[in-house]
């Protein structure tokens, strides 16, 4: 493989204007990491830009009609940002129109470079992205889309076009999962692999795990389908029988698995363990909903079908709990499982498997391991009827996007970008004692973590400097360690993004209470410090953004309205916490909060597996998870009448 990375319009003109997302500061770190990678790689960089005259005779036509001007020879709008700047060596094509091909002498240089899979990023994802892309995919080139070093100022258009590039002329991939891809390119790999690093010190790789792609998802799916008409059309209970059995494998595995999730992600033994606890009591509710008797009525009787063949994806920071929450309902019901687990746990999913074949299970469960391309195959793979998924809104939009388009059900749970409001009658020591293990352990990589602290004005200065007292007090350590409260975050991006979301809230003038750096002696791995931020704007990236890290923000609000106003006034709805002894404003913000979950003067909080897990507005899309809502998603009605 020769492979050449293809920037297009990375311009100030372009990058200024308003509604760019992600924003400029963002999109420019992330394609300034994609540029480095690529540079450090030894892979040639080309810069395609857009360049007209000073008279603006060669414009395009419809920026002569509305009488635009960008991009202009000679100004400064025409230019790169420093981070994302040619080096003196790399070539730059210009262009006036959409499509950077147009100029022939970008051709002849991958020509010359014998370059046969294109690398592409750039700005605007929906216009000269999406040109540049197809154009290269009729010229023959392997195409991989940076979807993580794109933008647009419309961002539902381009959406839609990854979706549809993806499903084509593409694969859309992370920076991440191209340096995988790089790594083993260059090792001669006759099976691309993607190298999972030891969170605690990257420079150990622990696994290089298979990424399976179009004909191996295919087998997957094929697989389970025989044995799934017969295992569906068993009774009930001889189904649970195989669920009970399975229950008993998992406790006999229990501590193989709490070690792989402390290996493998790096997750503190004490929330290892808890993890462990909810995956039984998940399959324990489960199989205590195998006796629900059929449903009548004078003259019908409602039978709950298998869907069929089901297609799971699953995230890395539960990847015990959140497999067996999925499933087991999905084997009770009658169903076939094709399962995509995430990368970062593929020793812990093999194990998981194991148990699944030590109770007879096996025949009705595939396992597919791979990047989220697989993850797209698998949603887009003929023979998979419903596909439930876990992870993040984008992701979820472009699974939503396929599923649609074919008709499959679609049960997902996005994030949360999840409040805790404080009002000046709360007990502020005793909270922020409970509060601050709650955002900060497994390194706040948890949907469910608080990270917005919305305080009512008069508590402010008090539980400000109690939180401050009590977050400083948590036990960073190593995940093996019991005593560990706070351990790694997955990845080395992850803590590079952390830290440059915390220097970009003190460039806009917030106020860094604690942390916002690596720790001293943690340098080898991927810590970073737990961090308060305060004065942040209601509209920053930190406040209406999931961090997935370390991080929390202290937001004051004047009173019970304007907390509401800022605890709705994001696109997730997950979980909201209120502190207060008043009945009347317990009751207000059960009423009036835009969440899938609301908690009550409870801290930490306990999810039941018999209520439904699900969250509202961006966070979640089709039936819950959990409870009675699983029958819901893995069986369809059936209302059978009788004379």
């Amino acid at each position: 493989m020769r492979a050449a990375l293809l920037l297009v319009d990375l311009q100030q003109d372009y990058l200024n204007r308003p509604g760019l997302q992600p924003p400029a500061a963002r999109f420019i770190h992330d394609a300034a990491k994609l540029l480095e990678l690529c540079r450090r790689s030894g892979i040639s960089v080309l810069h395609a830009v857009t360049r007209v005259r000073a008279d603006g005779s060669d414009r395009m036509p419809h920026w002569q009609r509305d009488q635009r001007r960008a991009c202009v020879a000679g100004t400064s709008g025409v230019l790169p940002p420093q981070e994302l700047a040619p080096l003196p060596h790399e070539p730059v094509f210009a262009k006036t129109f959409f499509n950077p091909f147009d100029n022939p002498e970008l051709g002849a240089a991958l020509a010359a470079g014998e370059v046969d899979t294109l690398i592409i990023a750039g700005l605007y994802t929906h216009a000269c992205v999406r040109a540049a892309v197809l154009d290269a995919y009729r010229l023959g080139y392997e195409v991989w889309l940076a979807r993580d070093a794109v933008a647009s100022t419309e961002p539902e258009h381009a959406r839609l076009t990854l979706d549809y590039l993806a499903g084509r002329a593409a694969h859309c991939l992370d920076t991440e999962e191209i340096a995988a891809r790089l790594a083993s390119s260059s090792a001669s790999s006759a099976v691309q692999t993607w190298p999972h690093h030891d969170p605690c010190d990257w420079g150990e790789v622990l696994a290089q795990v298979p990424l399976m792609r179009a004909r191996e998802v295919a087998q997957a799916v094929c697989g389970v389908r025989a044995p799934q008409a017969v295992w569906g059309r068993m009774e009930s209970a001889q189904r649970a029988a195989g669920l009970q059995r399975w229950l008993g494998s998992l406790e006999a595995s229990k501590e193989r698995l709490i070690a792989l999730l402390v290996r493998e992600v790096g997750k503190p033994l004490l929330n290892a363990r808890a993890e462990f606890d909810y995956a039984v009591a998940l399959l324990q509710h489960t199989l205590a909903g195998a006796n629900a008797g059929p449903e009548s009525g004078a003259d019908f009787q409602v039978c709950h079908c298998p869907v069929g063949v089901v297609g799971l994806i699953t995230p890395w920071n539960n990847p015990l709990a959140i497999p067996v929450g999925k499933l087991a309902p999905a084997l009770l019901y009658g169903n076939a499982a094709v399962w995509k687990p995430a990368l970062q746990a593929s020793q812990l999913s093999r194990l998981l498997l194991e148990t699944l074949v030590d109770a007879g299970c096996a025949e009705v469960v595939a396992l597919v391991t791979g990047d989220s391309d697989s993850g797209r195959l698998l949603t887009a793979q003929q023979g998979i009827d419903a596909i439930s998924f876990t992870g993040s809104i984008a992701a979820g939009r472009s699974v939503a996007a396929v599923c649609a388009a074919q008709g499959k059900a679609l049960q997902a749970e996005l994030g949360g970008n999840n409040a805790v409001i404080v009002m000046d009658c709360a007990d502020v020591e005793s909270l922020a004692r409970q509060l601050a293990p709650a955002l900060f352990s497994f390194s706040g990589q948890r949907c469910t973590a608080p990270r917005r602290l919305i305080v009512q004005a008069s508590a402010m200065p008090r539980f400000e400097a109690a939180l401050v007292r009590a977050t400083a007090a948590l036990r960073l350590g190593m995940p093996e360690d019991p005593h560990t409260q706070v351990g790694p975050l997955i990845s080395r991006e992850q803590q590079t993004r952390m830290l440059a979301l915390t220097e970009a809230a003190k460039e806009a003038g917030a106020r860094v209470l604690c942390g916002g750096n690596i720790p001293d002696g943690y340098a080898r791995g991927c810590w970073f410090a737990p961090t308060l931020v305060a004065d942040v704007a209601a509209d920053s990236e930190l406040a209406q953004e999931e961090s997935f890290g370390p991080i929390a923000v202290l937001m004051q609000a004047r009173d019970m309205d304007h907390a509401l106003e800022l605890n709705n006034g994001v696109k997730h709805g997950l979980v909201t916490m209120i502190f207060s002894d008043d009945e009347s404003i317990q009751r207000r913000v059960a009423a009036e909060a835009q969440s899938g979950i609301v908690a009550i003067n409870q801290c930490p909080l306990q999810i039941s597996p018999a209520a439904p897990f699900g969250g509202w507005k961006a966070s979640g899309i089709g039936e819950p998870e959990h409870g009675r809502w699983d029958r819901a998603f893995y069986t369809r009605p059936q209302a059978v009448y009788a004379a």
